[in-house]
């Protein structure tokens, strides 16, 4: 659903209003590269890049190694030299001194600390991660643990890796790179879970019941998961709409373009090959013209990267050719600004519509409410394509759709994989609150056991000057002071 769901929003992200010196934002319906493409349009993109680059470090192992850097690198420093932690009044110099290493004696226990957490903590978090998993997902086990984290029917992707590469090296399969195997792997295991998912919708489909092995989800849940995916197409109905700026906007470019169709055809036709020559020669035309309009939507082109200039100018010719459509070929910009807002009036009902099929009363949701809501919803997202405006909005969505039965089809998929989603977030709560338990009675434990062990043995060993002290303290202490 959530690649999906940027095919649906491209048209609000073109929405954006921008002022008459910025380039605007292209047109992406029918793309490929639909996130490549608004990265080329995203400031500091190369920040970005690197950003995405470090992702791994929000993960736990992540938390473990920013948690340590503070705890090793940051806090000995305000340890050592804390200003507030100093000798009494009129202390001798040995005093002063004895409190310098005292300080710094014990800011050294941080970056010792620092290294045991890593060292223990990281260590046990990937066994109990694979265990929690195998847990969850095996049926074997999972049948007989709570329904709500239940994921041997839904399986994790991560879980179907594993049991997908187990099975590659039984079946003895040789690749001769890298890249071979891991395309393998990935089909196999997109295979698997849309099989997973297509029988679970199926079995949706024919009782109104979500199917986990041999239980049955309970209702309320399910109809949660449906009033969720309703208000995802709200959403996505939301975004479709034209907003009261962008009417503005949108009038005054459909007038440039139609006042100057056939400047726009003879420059557009006459393309150079490249990207480059494209933006030279737009440079050139826009020198030749004195109108400002024609010369904003050629700045506009000519700031796009190379290789989206040519089909940036054709998308402008069929956007000449979608304005009179819409127009019934009688454009005029006031008719043009009536049939936007005609647009978000069905749009707007559309929105109402799903807004009051939601279910009410979730505690009394049986199998027909969740059949008999579902039914309505796709008739609701249904639309006659012989409208031109709703046609030209919905074609690049799969929400809303002219096939009532393909919608139903979506619909029962969506709840499915809505499902996933939330014995996901679930699993992920547990996995968290168990680590934290682990952590608490057997992790913090071991490191604080190995720290003090550790500890006074490194300083003995790498600062005998700093510990020096403290072992003539603790022998004078154990021998009952001096006599």
């Amino acid at each position: 659903m959530k690649v999906e769901k940027i095919n649906q929003n491209y048209s609000a992200i073109r929405r954006e209003v921008k002022n008459s010196g910025a380039a605007s934002i292209p047109n992406f319906a029918g793309s490929a590269n639909l996130k490549n493409q608004i990265m080329e349009f995203i400031p500091n993109k190369k920040a970005i890049n690197i950003m995405n680059k470090l992702t791994w470090l929000k993960g736990e192992i992540g938390g473990i190694l920013i948690t340590a850097l503070g705890t090793g690198a940051v806090a000995p420093i305000f340890i050592a030299y804390n200003p507030f932690v100093k000798a009494p009044k009129g202390a001798s110099k040995e005093q002063k001194k004895d409190v310098e290493n005292t300080k710094k004696y014990t800011a050294m226990r941080q970056p010792v600390s620092a290294v045991l957490a890593i060292l223990i903590q990281s260590s046990i978090l990937k066994p109990i991660d694979k265990g929690l998993e195998i847990l969850f997902n095996n049926p074997k086990y999972a049948k007989n643990l709570w329904i709500n984290l239940d994921q041997s029917t839904l399986s994790k992707k991560s879980y179907v890796e594993k049991q997908i590469k187990k099975e590659m090296r039984e079946q003895g399969l040789k690749f001769s790179n890298k890249e071979d195997f891991k395309k393998e792997l990935s089909n196999r295991v997109n295979t698997k879970l849309n099989e997973q998912i297509n029988k679970t919708t199926a079995q949706l489909r024919e009782t109104g019941q979500i199917h986990i092995g041999n239980r049955i989800v309970d209702n309320k849940t399910t109809a949660q998961v449906l009033n969720n995916v309703i208000v995802s197409y709200i959403e996505d109905a939301r975004n479709l709409r034209t907003p009261d700026k962008g009417l503005e906007f949108y009038k005054k470019r459909a007038t440039i373009l139609m006042e100057n169709e056939e400047t726009f055809k003879k420059l557009f036709n006459n393309l150079p090959q490249s990207g480059k020559k494209i933006a030279d020669y737009l440079k050139k035309e826009s020198l030749n013209t004195d109108n400002k309009g024609v010369k904003e939507i050629l700045q506009e082109i000519i700031a796009y990267p190379e290789h989206l200039r040519e089909s940036r100018c054709q998308r402008t010719l069929e956007r000449i050719e979608a304005i009179k459509k819409a127009c019934n070929g009688n454009f005029t910009p006031d008719i043009y600004v009536d049939k936007m807002k005609e647009t978000n009036l069905a749009l707007n009902k559309i929105i109402k519509n799903l807004k009051n099929l939601k279910i009410k009363d979730l505690n009394n949701a049986t199998e027909d409410t969740i059949q008999s809501t579902i039914k309505k919803v796709a008739q609701s997202c249904s639309y006659d394509e012989s409208n031109f405006r709703l046609n030209s909005k919905f074609q690049a969505t799969e929400t809303f759709q002219t096939n009532v039965e393909e919608l139903l089809k979506k619909i029962y998929k969506d709840v499915t994989k809505g499902y996933k989603e939330v014995i996901e977030k679930r699993y992920k709560g547990f996995n968290q609150i168990s680590k934290i338990a682990i952590g608490l009675c057997i992790t913090l434990p071991i490191t604080c056991t190995a720290l003090n062990w550790v500890y006074p043995r490194f300083m003995d060993l790498c600062f005998p000057k700093l510990s020096g002290k403290k072992k003539d303290d603790s022998q004078k202490v154990k021998n009952g002071g001096d006599k």
